[in-house]
């Protein structure tokens, strides 16, 4: 799924959820095994100059894949209320440039 993530593949992504949670993989350890680890390495290729914005959106959207199946399982499992914290962010009001804030 990390490499799916990386390359960008979104219905690969997709893909590997559904096979995740058809084999009854936990969603939090989709997340946690899966998807964090492949944007962690997409960051570190931005960080390095190896990728550029529009390989950063394409791991994006493919991980926004993936999200989107787990997160309603996770909002009934109980584990939005399993906070670390708070995190406030935002941009200003008329600025187009919120790329980082959607990510």
């Amino acid at each position: 799924m990390s490499r799916a993530l990386i390359l960008g593949d979104k219905d690969a992504v997709f893909r590997m959820t559904t096979e995740g949670l058809a084999l009854s993989l936990r969603p939090i350890d989709l997340i946690f095994r899966g998807l964090i680890p492949g944007m962690d390495v997409v960051g570190e290729k931005f960080r390095r100059n190896e990728y550029y914005v529009p390989q950063v959106l394409l791991s994006a959207r493919a991980m926004y894949a993936g999200l989107d199946l787990l997160k309603p399982l996770l909002t009934a499992a109980g584990a939005a209320g399993q906070s670390l914290g708070v995190v406030v962010i935002g941009t200003a009001q008329g600025d187009l440039h919120d790329i980082g804030k959607n990510l």
